[in-house]
Parts: C-alpha cells; structure tokens; sequence
C-alpha cells in the first residue's frame, strides 16, 4: 500500500515532488518537539497575502537549515521554559524587572544529561537558583516530569537548607527553580556558591520504570547578598483562647518573613498551632508549606511576593490549631475533640512593613 504524505511547508517544496515531501514529513516529525503545556505558546499566524512572492529551497539548503535547528532549538526552548517558571513566582518575577538577578550562564554536560544554570539571586530571606536539564535525546519523550535534588554551600563550609523547588518539563527539556534558606538576616554582600546537583531523575507517567541519571554536576558563582529592612511591631491580636503575636518582620526585595509565636487558652490534645496569611489570593504558612509550629514557640513564615516599596500588608489570616487525631478520609472538621475550633480567622490584619 502506498503512503499518503501530507502536503507539508508547500511554500518550500513543490507538491509534485513526492521525495521532497516525504524528506520533509520525516524531519517534520524528528525535530517538532512537544513544548510542555505549561508554557502555553502560542503565537500569532498572519496569513500570506496571495500576492506575496514565493520562492523555494533545495532539498539539500532543506535538510542543512533543519539540522542547524536541531543544534540550537534546545537551547531556544530552555530559555522561555526556565522563565516562565521563574515568573510564576511574583517575588523572583520583581527582582529580575528591577535588574537585581543575576544571568549566571553556566553549563555543565555529564553522561548525555546537560545541566544549564541560567539564574540567581540571593536575599536575607531566600536565595533562588534557577535551571535547565536537557536529557539525552535517546530518552523516551512520553516519561512524566523531572526532577532532582540540589545542594548548596557557601566558601565557608556553610549549607542552605532547602525550601522547595518548583519544575516543569514533561519532555527531556524541563526547568527547575531551587530556594534555599539564607543564614540570618545581615548586611549587603557577595557571597561565592558552589552548587552540587548528585543525580537528574525521571519520573514516570503511569506505573514505568524511575530513570536516574548520576552525576554529579557542579557550578561554582558568586551572587551578591540583598540586605532585609528589619521592623520589629511586637504586634499582639486576640481571639478567645488565642492570642497571636507578630514579633518580627523582615522585609526583602523578593520575599518577606514574619517572626510569631501563638499562645492557647483551653485547647487540649492538639498538635501545634500556625498562622496562614492570605496575600493577593494566595495562602502562605501553616499547612501550606505542610508546616505547623508548636504554641509558645519562635515560628516564621516566608511570603514570597513583592513588599519591599510598601508602607503595610494588609492580609486574613487564620490561625490553625489541628487535633492530634487527624479528621476521617472525606470528612471536614471545623472543631476539635475538646469542642473548640480548630481555625480562628483574623480578617483585616495590618502588618507594618517599616
């Protein structure tokens, strides 16, 4: 049985050509690449006016341009993926617009899997890497997503404690964003990193094989540390039985932490006690980072969004005060064991930001 070749890119090849089109069919099909959903491209078609000249290539000038695609196209594709997903974060999103991250460019291939460092900054209140994996191309490309743990150390010996990170890719290219936890809050200054990246792994789809790719790979830059503006409200609001005191409030250009400590009145058999605050629609603290502190004790919570230029925050909060026993599967529970709530709202809470 013949095959039927679709008509592909007429303006390059002549329809009759049956060669042409079946050389163009195959290219087609090994260079599309899929570009993940979260990147959402699309771009504006303008049709050709009908008047327009048209001109096409040889077969050979063809098969040369794709091939000099297929170099490059990676590193085309990396660069809107890592960025998008560095913007979904509104805190790194205003540090790159005011010029204060850093273009770090610096790559590293090891066993086929190339790792492209592209971005950084560093503040008192988190420090963000941000990169690039490009798996070999002999890598299936229907796996799930990748992922890979990070280590960071400073010239002093020092290690930053991980804060999460956020991926996306479900191609061989994808693109990762690390937080790490700075130490302290001090003065302006540069701090030389080395970044250690032991293994790349690839998750599967549906009940596959976990693909690890080893390392490990290491990139050695330096990063200048943003000063905080430190405001210390000793802010204090009650509920009954709850009393809510905001001690500490450390400003930064790309994420600001408040220092608090809740105290119980007549609450029994629950495990802790935390504060949520709800900026711009979005939750931050206590069960949202899977974290809950414990009454009495010295907590914080690190909001990530763009409060340096601001006088306050005005935000709801809530504070969460679990049972031990956690609700049934499918169940709500709005009280406790010992009768009482388990979320006290604060609606209208001011925080001061100078």
């Amino acid at each position: 049985m013949a095959k039927h070749v679709a008509n592909l890119y007429t303006d390059l090849v002549e329809p009759s050509d049956v060669q042409g089109q079946q050389l163009v069919a195959d290219l087609h099909a090994f260079f599309h690449l899929a570009v993940p959903a979260r990147l959402r491209v699309e771009p504006v078609l303008t049709p050709r006016p009908a008047s327009a000249a048209r001109w096409r290539w040889s077969r050979f000038a063809l098969v040369g341009a794709v091939a000099i695609f297929a170099l490059v196209g990676a590193t085309c594709l990396a660069l809107p993926l890592l960025q998008s997903l560095w913007s979904e974060d509104r805190g790194l999103q205003h540090v790159t617009q005011a010029g204060l991250a850093r273009e770090l460019d610096l790559r590293q291939t090891i066993n086929g899997v190339t790792v492209h460092v592209q971005k950084g900054y560093a503040d008192a209140n988190r420090i963000a890497i941000g990169y690039s994996v490009e798996l070999p191309p002999t890598t299936p490309g229907d796996d799930g997503p990748q992922f890979s743990s990070a280590i960071l150390t400073d010239d002093d010996g020092a290690t930053y404690p991980s804060r999460g990170f956020t991926a996306t890719g479900d191609s061989p290219l994808g693109a990762q964003v690390h937080n790490f936890a700075p130490r302290g809050v001090g003065g302006a200054r540069d701090i030389a990193f080395t970044l250690t990246i032991p293994e790349v792994i690839r998750a599967p789809k549906a009940g596959g094989t976990v693909r690890t790719f080893r390392g490990p790979w290491v990139f050695n830059f330096t990063l200048p540390m943003a000063a905080a503006r430190v405001v210390e409200p000793a802010l204090t609001v009650t509920r009954p039985g709850v009393e809510l005191t905001v001690t500490r409030i450390a400003v930064a250009p790309s994420a600001t932490r408040f220092d608090y400590r809740v105290h119980l009145e007549g609450f029994t058999d629950r495990s802790g006690a935390g504060l949520l605050l709800t900026v711009s629609g979005r939750p931050f603290g206590a069960y949202a980072d899977g974290h809950v502190c414990q009454p009495d004790a010295e907590c914080f919570i690190v909001v990530p969004e763009p409060l340096f230029d601001a006088d306050a925050l005005h935000a709801d909060a809530v504070v969460v005060i679990p049972d031990r026993e956690p609700c049934a599967p499918g169940q709500s529970c709005d009280v406790g064991r010992d009768g009482k709530p388990i979320r006290i709202r604060i609606d209208g809470l001011v925080l001061p930001l100078r």
